[in-house]
């Protein structure tokens, strides 16, 4: 076992059973994945003036006592309103010991659909990070993007991965790494030569009859409460590549898919990088947290799997095929899981291929 890394599953029920991390409700079965702990929405929100973080110090609690405008019962189910902010009190709470930290993500479902969600702690101005030995509440601050939302206490919109110490690979044991077991791979199953840039990049994949997908404006809200399945032609509409390249719109929200196939072996954890100013002027990913196993299968049978990416233009930009488009960053694992993504675990995404949207919608019908 590494002395550094990010925990696995079993330490992560280890410090669910020492209250280390607390919970008001036993944690549902399939909310503690290999790498990582979804985490739940509590039964108290609020509508807020706009984003903010606490000052050195400061709680957030006396932070919304600034900024607070309504208060909100989530255990019945609320309405999240399209371009309004909100702050969420979460189930869980942390007693961390001082050599553990966490960051914060969000679930691939939440960011397939243009929702932020990011994450608040006591005394600190960062989102999406958990200091060591942090002990407190945990909040998410929430903004839909394209649709309002319905949301419910109990409902998994993030998910948090805790480690100990730095554990990232670097580009050499990226190399060494790929050449002894394989990371990223084309669509025929044959390994590919790898770019490395302190991660691995991955490029976009516009060969496909279907390029992605655009987020339609409507006034429809999305049910995130008890499982719906909304029809995919009311939210999205095909885009189409031209020339192998397709033109982005500042504002809009597009859903795309790597060229390349990723792999996950148990022993890392992999974070897509969310925003690299070097690639262009806009955002490729919400949802950060690839899991041990996603890609692999249970005895590496798996090739690799595509990654979808969630893009966020800051500008209008051309993307064209195989350009550069996000960086994967790999972890080591203090231990391997005693689950892995898609064979211990129902996971959705595993068998994803081309630019695939979330599991809250129907197939786009062709």
């Amino acid at each position: 076992m590494r002395q550094t890394g990010a925990v696995p599953s079993q330490i992560l029920e280890d410090l669910i059973a020492t209250e280390r991390v607390g919970v008001r409700e036993p944690i549902p079965e399939g909310n503690v994945q290999p790498a990582s702990l979804d985490l739940r929405l509590g039964a108290r929100g609020y509508l807020v003036k706009a984003a903010f973080l606490p000052r050195a110090g400061e709680t957030i609690e006396d932070a919304l006592q600034n900024y607070r405008e309504e208060t909100l019962d989530l255990t019945e189910g609320v309405i999240l309103k399209k371009n309004h902010t909100y702050v969420l009190e979460l189930h869980e709470n942390l007693n961390l010991p001082d050599h553990v930290h966490a960051y914060t993500n969000n679930k691939s479902s939440t960011g397939r659909i243009n929702v932020w969600v990011r994450t608040l702690v006591d005394r600190l101005a960062r989102f999406d990070k958990i200091p060591h030995g942090y002990k407190g509440n945990l909040y998410v601050m929430v903004t839909p993007r394209s649709w309002s939302i319905r949301v419910k206490s109990g409902l998994a919109l993030n998910q948090a991965r805790f480690l100990v110490g730095d554990n990232r690979l670097t580009d050499l044991e990226l190399d060494m790494t790929h050449q002894r077991i394989g990371l990223i791979f084309d669509h025929r199953g044959d390994k590919i030569p790898v770019e490395l840039d302190k991660g691995v990049l991955l490029s976009a994949d516009l060969s496909g009859q279907v390029a992605g997908f655009r987020a339609r404006t409507n006034e429809r809200f999305l049910d995130l409460s008890g499982g719906s399945v909304h029809k995919a032609e009311e939210y999205w509409e095909p885009i189409m590549a031209e020339r192998g390249e397709v033109t982005l719109k500042q504002g809009e929200f597009y859903i795309m898919v790597t060229h390349e196939f990723l792999r996950v072996p148990p022993a890392f954890a992999v974070e897509m990088v969310a925003y690299d100013i070097q690639s262009g002027e806009y955002r490729s990913h919400y949802a950060g947290f690839f899991d041990p196993g996603f890609g692999f299968g249970a005895e590496g049978e798996t090739k690799g799997t595509p990654a979808v990416l969630e893009v966020d233009p800051h500008e209008d930009v051309i993307i064209r095929h195989r350009q550069p488009i996000c960086k994967m960053v790999y972890e080591h694992m203090i231990k391997a899981p005693d689950r892995l993504y898609g064979s211990d675990l129902s996971s959705h995404y595993q068998n994803q291929r081309g630019p695939q949207l979330g599991k809250q919608f129907t197939a786009y019908p062709h």
